[in-house]
């Protein structure tokens, strides 16, 4: 019986709300659980209330009870909220034309509109962008843009957006250039890329490009993406792409250029050094400095009948980047270049780019015939080093004399340093610190010490000693001593001290005398 009176004041009591509760909050909360919820903050401004707040924002005014679910205030009177409070709402109640975009990453040159306005700003990081403005990246220029479900779109250089947020998901309208995007729904001219939410599949990772001549390109790195145009849709799946030109429909899928694989070229003596490699970096960091760096890639193949391989004929071009950052959000390098060799085979010093001294990461991708771009290889690490490394040689002092068979080498050198001493080869400690010891020849001995570091920068030292015997160093002691004795007698100022002294004594003589 109490089961039965529980429920039907659960149905009366949503009777009774059904008009105030518009019909997305109670889709809503139909959800397993309200922490999915996407929530909009709205500030508020000197004067505003819950009426007129639910009155500008939400598509129903009479909605306010639904903020105070996930807002505390300050009195139980639903009028009274402070100016500056941050008042959380469901997104899906909000008017589709107030819910934001964030710009949340820009480089370089980046510029805003407003919807229904004709001049482009300057654009500024974290800013909001609404429904129908327009986003553009100037040449060398990139932008992220941050929904509020959490979708990252990502614009390349010389690219022009308009944002146009729908009811369920946002939708990015582009006019030039190129975005990279998960679960956004691409619009371009005549064109409609729909990306797909499949289990198997997982998310969605695609880009879409336009060409000046109005042609677009979809490129699917991950999960299934539909594109569709002149009532045709074409399915893409990981690593295909599709073309389509201007009012017409989309092409076959083509499978997109091969992963570039390569090798590591530095120079005919170069030192692959471990380092510390990033997580998500490849395995070598390669130090430049008196010694190039090749990238040399292998050729782009495709299977073919039986065991044998071919060269993919339609691989034209390579894209190499270099960042100062694993996630290449730093670029300082970023050049396109036509893939000369028929073999598949390429060559780039990376010493001779002109980069400042500092650890680097780069990363190639392939391009083709139609401008299918791959995905780009995994990042790897390289240092610019022109500095020689430096060395304190404690010992053997210049024109040191010894009477051991042995002549001790010690100091300190750089951390990764190789040291060669005459013939022998010397590897520092952790510290830095090296010892050895050179048979010491009768005579004069020469001494050269050659450090190299792992950029192949080269510092040389050199050292005289001369061996001695035990007899040869005394008598060299007593005549260095009686030598000693005879040129302070006949230094200038033992001259001047015998001369006072035989003008005293003659004075002595001369008065005894005339007594």
């Amino acid at each position: 019986m109490k089961r039965k009176t529980k429920f039907i004041k659960l149905v009366i009591l949503t009777i009774l709300l059904q008009p105030v509760i518009p019909a997305p909050a109670l889709f809503l909360y139909s959800q397993e659980t309200v922490k999915e919820m996407i929530l909009q903050e709205i500030k508020v401004k000197e004067g505003d209330t819950l009426w007129s707040v639910s009155n500008f924002y939400l598509k129903d005014p009479q909605a306010w009870p639904e903020i105070l679910k996930y807002n505390k205030l300050p009195s139980s009177d639903p009028n009274v909220i402070l100016p500056g409070m941050a008042l959380k709402v469901p997104v899906l109640l909000v008017k589709e034309s107030l819910r934001p975009a964030h710009l949340i990453y820009l480089q370089n040159d980046v510029r805003f509109r407003k919807k229904n306005d004709v001049n482009w700003d300057k654009a500024t990081p974290n800013m909001e962008l609404f429904n129908e403005d327009g986003l553009r990246t100037m040449e060398k220029s990139e932008a992220n843009i941050r929904f509020l479900t959490g979708e990252v779109v990502r614009l390349d250089e010389n690219s022009f957006v308009i944002l146009r947020p729908e009811k369920k998901r946002e939708e990015v309208e582009i006019y030039s250039g190129a975005v990279r995007a998960s679960k956004t729904k691409i619009i371009a001219e005549d064109v409609v890329i729909d990306p797909k939410i499949e289990p198997r599949s997982g998310e969605a990772d695609f880009k879409t490009r336009v060409k000046p001549d109005k042609t677009t390109l979809v490129e699917v790195y991950n999960g299934v993406v539909d594109v569709t145009a002149q009532n045709k849709t074409v399915t893409l799946t990981k690593g295909f792409g599709t073309q389509i030109k201007y009012k017409e429909a989309p092409d076959l899928p083509r499978e997109l250029p091969p992963l570039p694989e390569f090798e590591l070229e530095a120079g005919k003596k170069a030192n692959l050094g471990k380092g510390n490699v990033p997580e998500n970096a490849g395995k070598d960091n390669v130090s430049l400095g008196g010694e190039n760096l090749n990238l040399s890639l292998k050729a782009p193949e495709i299977k073919g009948q039986g065991q044998s391989k071919v060269i993919n004929s339609s691989i034209k071009k390579y894209h190499l980047q270099v960042a100062k950052d694993q996630e290449f959000k730093n670029i300082i390098l970023d050049e396109t270049n036509d893939l000369k060799d028929t073999r598949g085979r390429l060559d780039v010093d990376l010493s001779k780019k002109n980069l400042p001294e500092g650890r680097y990461c780069y990363r190639i991708s392939y391009l083709d015939d139609l401008g299918f771009e791959s995905r780009y290889s995994i990042a790897r690490l390289f240092t610019i080093d022109t500095t020689p490394p430096v060395v304190d040689l404690q010992k053997p002092l210049e024109n040191e004399e010894t009477t051991d068979d042995f002549i001790g080498v010690e100091g300190k050198a750089e951390q990764g340093v190789v040291l060669q001493i005459n013939d022998k080869t010397v590897i520092p400690d952790e510290s830095g610190r090296f010892i050895t010891a050179l048979t010491a020849r009768k005579g004069k001995n020469a001494i050269t010490i050659i450090a190299k570091d792992p950029a192949g920068n080269i510092t040389r030292l050199e050292r005289t000693v001369y061996r001695v015997t035990a007899l040869s160093r005394k008598k060299m002691a007593s005549s260095s001593k009686s030598g000693d004795s005879e040129r302070s007698f006949f230094a200038p100022g033992g001259i001047l001290v015998s001369i006072a002294t035989i003008i005293v004594i003659l004075g002595v003589l001369v008065l005894m005398f005339k007594h």
